[in-house]
């Protein structure tokens, strides 16, 4: 059968549908208690991690915290992409491009004119706009002037069929 596959939640456990527990921690080392959640996700999370045992080591932590019985969802970019696909991967372990809004990224600190008296970082950025300012200012960023945004280069291990199995 091709494609995610879906269970009903029985209905003692339709509190996961309405009201559900969420936390944000790191993957590999999880604060919460063994045992203790019902069901778990892992979305677009394990792709970047580096190694094997980076990856073994988060789905033994999500398989400790979730009950004997429970469900875990993980998902993660595959190596192998529909005819139609606009992603295309030439391996495994690749470098693919994050497009970063500017809104979302800090200011550098260290180029304010507080710091600068001679105003010299005010003449380094005129004509300039806010995305390809940051861009400078991100080690390893780049400007795409097409889009008006900073791009990042994430590393991404793309999974074979039935990697995760």
């Amino acid at each position: 059968v091709e494609g995610p596959q879906y269970q009903l939640l029985p209905e003692e456990k339709h509190a996961l549908t309405t009201n559900p527990a969420t936390a944000v921690a790191d993957c590999i080392h999880l604060p919460i208690r063994t045992g203790s959640c019902d069901a778990a996700i892992c979305i677009a999370v394990m792709h970047h991690l580096s190694t094997e045992g980076r990856r073994i080591r988060c789905l033994s932590e999500l398989a400790r915290i979730v009950k004997v019985g429970g469900l875990i969802n993980v998902q993660a970019w595959a190596l192998e992409q529909e005819n139609d696909s606009k992603r295309k991967f030439h391996g495994t372990d690749v470098l693919v491009p994050f497009n970063a809004q500017p809104k979302y990224l800090q200011a550098s600190t260290q180029k304010d004119e507080e710091s600068n008296p001679q105003n010299k970082y005010v003449a380094e950025t005129k004509g300039k706009g806010v995305a390809e300012m940051l861009s400078e200012a991100y080690d390893g960023a780049e400007f795409d002037c097409k889009k008006n945004l900073v791009v990042f280069q994430r590393y991404c291990h793309m999974y074979r069929r039935s990697e995760l199995e």
